[in-house]
């Protein structure tokens, strides 16, 4: 249950993410010191598509290993995105605060969909 929840509110998360890159990408370019700001537009669209991967993974019965493993993988590589455009340091100081946050909950959902994966009884 713990993978599955996780795995739910992830793909809530990373939608709102999304959706609000596509909806204001000129203005979040801007507050996070983005040029140009097409790429938080792409950067939205490729969200909205790995939320509805982690909607439809969500929904299978049982969760394959494999589904649960990508999505981990897939959210300890934007981690470790988050930290290398913020070592790069052009980012704007409330751009940085908004990544590292953003960083921060994605890994809290690596953890925990790790956690789930682990806990998940197996067939015998």
């Amino acid at each position: 249950m713990l993978l599955r929840s996780t795995l739910v509110i992830n793909g809530i998360s990373t939608v709102l993410c999304g959706v609000a890159l596509l909806a204001a990408p000129g203005a979040l370019a801007e507050l996070l010191g983005v040029s140009p700001p097409v790429l938080l537009a792409v950067v939205g669209g490729g969200l909205v598509l790995y939320a509805a991967g982690l909607f439809w993974t969500a929904r299978r019965h049982p969760i394959p290993d494999a589904a649960a493993w990508t999505a981990i993988v897939l959210d300890l590589g934007w981690v470790i995105g988050s930290v290398a455009v913020i070592e790069v340091g052009i980012l704007t100081r409330i751009g940085t605060g908004l990544v590292a946050l953003v960083a921060a909950g994605v890994l809290t959902f690596a953890v925990l969909q790790f956690v789930g994966v682990r806990k998940t009884p197996r067939p015998a």
